[in-house]
């Protein structure tokens, strides 16, 4: 089974701090003089109950254009656990409708006060391409938490990668995809500990999803006349955690 598979990987990384490595890998140069479709997602926090979530409260942003067959990703997000490596997908289930998942995926699992990954497989779908560090970016490294970007010590992430091998019918669907960002520190120790095993079998803290967002299409007139309107682009970014503190917030 393939997350068994990985698990020793996973559940290694789990224990410790991951180092401060780059959150920003590239596979080549590239040109945004070329022709290409943008897709943006707003990032909300996944409503796990909040007696049982530490206070979690990510949010973000993320944009991704596609050029021929290569997909640039860029992801910012803030709220996350500070020095810590978050998981981050594209997650569907092709040629079908896609949603975040709402309160009711909470039954279940580990703690039925949470919404864990298994938990919110019927909303989003499986995972499709994986936001890697480096390496490879498919769905066999979606557990890969030494690969994984991580957050820096305020609790924000910032990830940039072109991604070369995203098959071509992901590419044709990603307008009714989401972006989830998994990893919480709940006990907040400092470290994603190596219990409880989720149904993944994975470690609960580690795979934790904490944030979603729907990717959408945009459309270029229209964001080309947003940017001589208001001379920079609004991707919903709300200001979580980005003032004082490290911007995880705690209950």
């Amino acid at each position: 089974m393939r997350n068994r598979a990985l698990f020793s990987v996973l559940a290694g990384a789990a224990l410790l701090p991951a180092l401060a490595t780059p959150a920003l890998g590239s596979d080549r140069q590239y040109d945004d003089g070329w022709d290409a479709a943008t897709y943006q997602a707003r990032l909300d926090p996944v409503p796990h109950h909040p007696k049982a979530d530490s206070g979690s409260d990510v949010n973000g942003h993320a944009e991704l254009v596609e050029v021929d067959g290569e997909l640039k990703v860029e992801v910012e997000a803030w709220g996350l656990s500070p020095l810590l490596p978050h998981l981050m997908h594209i997650h569907g289930e092709l040629e079908a409708e896609n949603e975040c998942p709402g309160p009711r995926f909470r039954a279940g699992g580990v703690d039925d006060r949470l919404i864990e990954t298994a938990d919110g497989l019927p909303a989003y779908g499986p995972i499709l391409v994986t936001f890697s560090a480096e390496g490879d970016t498919s769905a066999d490294s979606g557990l890969a938490l030494d690969r994984a970007p991580v957050a820096d010590e305020d609790g924000t992430l910032s990830y940039q990668r072109v991604l070369l091998d995203v098959p071509d019918d992901v590419l044709d669907e990603l307008d009714d995809l989401h972006i989830v960002i998994h990893g919480e520190d709940l006990d907040d120790d400092g470290t994603y500990d190596a219990e409880p095993i989720t149904a993944l079998g994975a470690p609960l803290e580690a795979e934790l999803p904490v944030a979603c967002g729907e990717l959408d299409e945009v459309d270029a007139d229209a964001d080309d006349h947003d940017e001589d309107d208001h001379g920079k682009k609004d991707h919903g970014k709300k200001d979580h955690g980005r003032n004082g503190g490290h911007g995880h917030r705690h209950g």
